[in-house]
C-alpha cells in the first residue's frame, strides 16, 4: 500500500513546520519525564545521575534538537568477545564533544528538502520479502509500507545524505555532517561497555527499540526475535521508544543509520582521534545500530554494516551530528 501526496504548497509548509515544532516539543516533554542520565563510573564520558542532558534547538527550516554528547576516551570495538571479525581489533579513541540530533531525520524533515531543492531520488528502492531485491516504482515518499511525517527517511543513499546535509547548511549557517564510526559507537555506548547501553540481555531491548520481534514474525517468519511485542512491523514514528541515559532515540532499531566512513573490513590502521576512515572502499559506506526487521544481534552498539553508497533501501536512514562546543544550550 502506498501513501497518497499532493503538489507542495505554502499551506503544506506551514502544517509540515507545526508538526516539527509539536514533535520537539513532546520530546523535550518525554524526556523530563524520564531518567535520561547515566550511572556514575569514573569513566571520561559518562554522566552522573545529578547532572542533566544539555540540549539545543537550531533554527532551521525545521526545528531540530540536538544534545551534548560530552568529550572522553573509549575502548571501541567487541569488548565481549561476541562480536564479529570485522569489529576489531580493540583500540581507545578519543573523542571531542560534540552535538547529535536526538533522532533520525524524518520523513517530514526530508519532503521539505525536496520541496526546497527539487531533489530527485530516484523510483527504486531495496526491500526485504525473504531476500533482498531492488524494486521499481518505491522511494521515501513509497517505501512500500505506510509512513507519516514524523516516521524516519527510507530509501534514501549516502549521496542522498550528503545533499541534504549541504542543504541544510546553507540554510541554517552551521556544518552538520554524518557521524563518524567512532562518533556513533561513543554516543551509542553512553559510557557502557556491554553488548547494549542498558546491559548484555537482549530482552531488554524491547522497551528501547524497533527490532525484530514476535510482530515482525508476520513478514520474517522464522527470525530469531525478541520474545515482546513492540506494535510494529515496519517504522515507527521517531522517539516512539526510550531514550538511551545520553538523551538519544532509535539509536538502536527503526532505520539503520549511515555514517561517513568508507568501508574497511576492520579497525586496523583507523583513527584514534574519532574522525571518519577515508580510505579503503568508498564506494561502500558503513552505517550501524539496527533496523526494524533486524535481530537482536544486529541491533546492538558495536555492530558494524556496509553497503554501496548509492544503494537506497527501505530499512536505512540517517542523523546528523554539529561539532562542539557546548554553548548555546538548555540543560533538560
Amino acid at each position: 500500500m502506498t501513501t497518497k501526496h499532493t503538489h507542495p504548497g505554502m499551506l503544506r509548509l506551514e502544517r509540515l513546520e507545526a508538526r516539527q515544532l509539536i514533535l520537539s516539543l513532546l520530546i523535550l516533554c518525554g524526556i523530563l519525564l524520564s531518567n535520561a542520565v547515566s550511572r556514575a563510573d569514573g569513566k571520561p564520558g559518562t554522566r552522573s545521575q545529578d547532572q542533566q542532558i544539555p540540549s539545543r534547538v537550531i533554527s532551521t527550516p525545521f526545528p531540530l534538537e540536538l544534545v551534548w554528547i560530552p568529550p572522553g576516551r573509549f575502548r571501541m570495538a567487541d569488548i565481549t568477545g561476541s562480536g564479529q571479525a570485522d569489529e576489531r581489533p580493540l583500540r581507545e579513541v578519543e573523542i571531542s564533544g560534540f552535538w547529535m540530533m536526538r533522532t533520525e531525520v524524518t520523513r517530514g524533515m526530508f519532503a521539505r528538502f525536496v520541496e526546497d531543492t527539487g531533489h530527485d531520488t530516484g523510483n527504486r528502492c531495496w526491500v526485504h520479502d525473504r531476500g533482498w531485491s531492488e524494486r521499481n516504482g518505491l522511494d521515501w515518499k513509497a517505501p512500500g509500507f505506510v509512513q507519516s511525517d514524523d516516521h524516519p527517511v527510507t530509501c534514501v543513499n549516502w549521496h542522498d545524505a550528503q545533499t541534504f546535509i549541504a542543504w541544510l547548511n546553507r540554510k541554517s549557517g552551521e556544518v552538520f555532517h554524518l557521524p563518524s564510526e567512532a562518533e556513533w559507537e561513543y554516543a551509542a555506548r553512553a559510557g557502557s561497555e556491554t553488548v547494549y547501553y542498558m546491559g548484555d540481555k537482549p530482552s531488554e531491548l524491547c522497551a528501547h527499540a524497533n527490532a525484530a520481534d514476535k510482530r515482525a514474525l508476520e513478514h520474517y517468519p522464522g527470525f530469531a526475535v525478541n520474545d515482546c511485542d513492540d506494535g510494529y512491523v515496519r517504522t515507527s514514528p521517531v522517539a516512539s521508544f526510550a531514550a538511551s541515559p545520553w538523551g538519544l532515540y532509535d539509536i538502536y532499531g527503526n532505520v539503520w543509520e549511515w555514517v561517513e566512513d568508507c568501508w574497511r573490513v576492520s579497525y586496523a590502521g583507523a583513527p584514534v582521534d574519532g574522525s571518519a576512515f577515508l580510505e579503503g572502499d568508498c564506494n561502500r559506506r558503513g552505517f550501524r545500530g539496527g533496523g526494524y526487521g533486524d535481530i537482536p544481534d544486529f541491533a546492538r552498539s558495536t555492530l558494524r554494516n556496509r553497503g554501496n553508497a548509492a544503494h537506497r533501501k527501505d530499512d536505512i536512514g540517517f542523523r546528523l551530528v554539529v561539532s562542539g562546543p557546548e554553548t548555546k544550550h538548555s540543560a533538560l
